[in-house]
């Protein structure tokens, strides 16, 4: 009798969980990080762009239903604290979880291509924040100290104080970021009441950052190294040693990107291949996804920080944002970084 009773539950659980669009488990967690790209700085009012490519249009019915509504995946949950001491936003995978409720990052379209292949519940754990460099910010542990001897005196001098002070702490994001991580895989079922008690599987970490590390000439130098001390530590402080990473391309400013630029993605594609952390690691290309039009209406029209007619300014706002450094603020580029983010984790995880 208790071994019928058993199983009626659980049957019973199944049921209720397919009737929410609730998956099963074990969850399949991927961990988002970075800065603010990977914050995302997308306005959703122009996501319908998105529907006027025609290699990747069909992609918009993933994210917006017929009469525009926004489509909600109770299959796909996600979790993100967008400031230190801000309460976490958590739920259902939906548009609002960008920088603002009004902005969508990567998170929106990797969760509906990585939702769509799995029958298993998803969760996204954002870990991002702006401003944030590597060599400083989410410096690993392995890194050591940074090469204080190599930065310029005042550069030195300046971030010295900031640590004296307690306004910068080497390797802060860093440590948020595992800490957050970790504290959300402990507390699933009082984060998300749907969860059954299964257990999960870190299935993949995206690695969406490198603005602050690329303008800065001491940083970019000391990017590879760090990227591989990063991609150790995490699969370390995790307790994940084959954990699949996914590190995304700097694409600004597209295949035509200058030779500053050039310079940072060979510094990427360096630290995804080095010896000791190569395995189950990919640098995935983001530069076709950059929206040329875009670019181009907003260095035509956008001089001295203002636009030059009213006109230009309504014909971009419909595309796009955002300052070049934000990938226009275009959802289209950033859904389109996610499905190939996406992709490519898929890929890994197999």
């Amino acid at each position: 009798m208790k071994i019928l009773t058993v199983l009626f539950a659980a049957i019973l659980s199944t049921t209720l969980a397919a009737a929410d669009g609730v998956g099963k488990s074990p969850v399949k967690v991927f961990i988002l990080a970075g800065q603010s790209n990977m914050q995302g700085h997308a306005h959703v009012r122009t996501m319908d762009w998105l529907g006027e490519d025609k290699e990747y249009g069909q992609l918009l019915k993933k994210v917006k239903n017929a009469d525009g509504s926004w489509v909600e995946r109770p299959d796909v949950w996600i979790y993100y604290r967008r400031e230190s001491k801000a309460a976490p936003k958590k739920g259902n995978l939906a548009k609002s979880y960008g920088a603002s409720d009004n902005e969508i990052g990567p998170e929106l379209m990797f969760g509906h291509i990585v939702g769509d292949k799995y029958d298993n519940q998803v969760l996204l754990i954002k870990t991002a924040w702006g401003g944030r460099s590597l060599a400083i910010d989410f410096r690993p542990p392995s890194a050591g100290e940074p090469p204080w001897d190599k930065y310029p005196d005042k550069q030195r001098a300046n971030m010295k104080d900031k640590i004296e002070k307690k306004t910068l702490v080497v390797g802060q994001a860093y440590a948020e970021m595992i800490s957050e991580t970790k504290s959300v895989l402990a507390s699933l079922k009082e984060n998300f009441p749907a969860y059954d008690g299964g257990g999960y599987e870190l299935c993949g970490f995206v690695w969406l950052q490198g603005w602050n590390d690329m303008i800065d000439k001491n940083f970019t130098d000391e990017y590879a190294s760090n990227l591989g001390h990063l991609i150790n530590d995490v699969r370390k402080d995790l307790n994940a040693p084959q954990l699949p990473m996914l590190i995304a391309e700097m694409g600004i400013d597209g295949k035509e990107a200058n030779e500053h630029i050039q310079t940072f993605r060979k510094a990427q594609a360096e630290g995804v291949t080095k010896a000791d952390v190569k395995d189950n690691v990919v640098l995935v290309p983001t530069a076709q996804y950059w929206d040329e039009k875009a670019a181009a209406m907003l260095k035509a029209g956008y001089k001295n920080n203002k636009w030059d007619t009213d006109e230009h300014k309504d014909e971009f706002n419909k595309i796009g944002s955002q300052p070049p450094y934000h990938y226009m603020g275009s959802a289209k580029v950033l859904s389109l970084m996610g499905y190939g983010l996406a992709e490519a984790a898929l890929k890994l995880a197999k």
